[in-house]
Formats: C-alpha cells, structure tokens, sequence
C-alpha cells in the first residue's frame, strides 16, 4: 500500500516524572502533632477529621499499623462511607496480599474477615441501618 503525505513521527514520550520524595519522618511528625490536639477536639467533628488526617499521615508515611489504628478509630466514632473506610480497604487487602505472599493462614483469614466487616458496614449505611 502507498500512503500520501508527512512520515509520522514516533510519538515523544514526555520525561518521567519524578516521584515527590516522602519524608517519613516529617509525616510521623505531623502525625503526633495532631494526636496532641486529639484531646483539646471541640467537638466530635473535629475529632473524626483529626483521625482521618492522623491515619492519612501514617498511610502516606507507609506505617500501615499506625493507619489502621486511627482509620478504625475513625470509624468506630462515627460509622460512615469516606476516607477512613476507602483507605481501611485498601490497607486491609494490602495486609492480606502481605499474609498470602508470608503464607501466613491466621493473618490471612483476619484480614480476609476485616474487609467482610467493611463490606458490612457498606451495606448497613446504604441501607440506614447504622
């Protein structure tokens, strides 16, 4: 076959970008910063976000316990549908693909039981139970 007209050049690949560099210890920081004010919350509003924030910080700086911790915190508190949750999902299974890869049956069945709750908890707002 002919084909008529410009030659097609190959497509430029833009530069990789380069990830931000995650200072760890500054997100620890952060995150203590906010524990200490956890006790001077005004209100239960208030003290949701400050989870939320705590177990975001502990999730960016891959302390993956810690997040666990404040993110069920969270939820405890107040049951509802948002970060705290989409982020437990994510950390749940992250722990769960960390048992399977250890072949760690125990862990494997908790975590495995954690998003089941999860999907529950789902299921209970959507249906106004909570």
């Amino acid at each position: 076959m002919f084909f008529f007209g410009k030659k097609k050049k190959a497509a430029e690949q833009p530069a990789a970008e380069a990830k931000p560099v995650v200072d760890r210890q500054e997100l620890v920081a952060q995150a203590e910063q906010r524990k200490a004010a956890l006790e001077s919350a005004p209100d239960k509003a208030a003290r949701i976000r400050l989870l939320n924030e705590i177990g975001s910080l502990y999730f960016q700086a891959e302390e993956v316990d810690q997040a666990i911790v404040y993110y069920e915190k969270s939820l405890e508190e107040d049951k509802q549908l948002g970060k705290a949750y989409t982020d437990l999902l994510k950390l749940y299974n992250l722990k769960r693909q960390e048992a399977a890869a250890a072949k760690d049956d125990a862990n494997l069945t908790f975590y495995m039981n954690k998003v089941q709750e999860l999907m529950q908890l789902s299921k209970d707002v959507i249906r106004g139970k909570v």
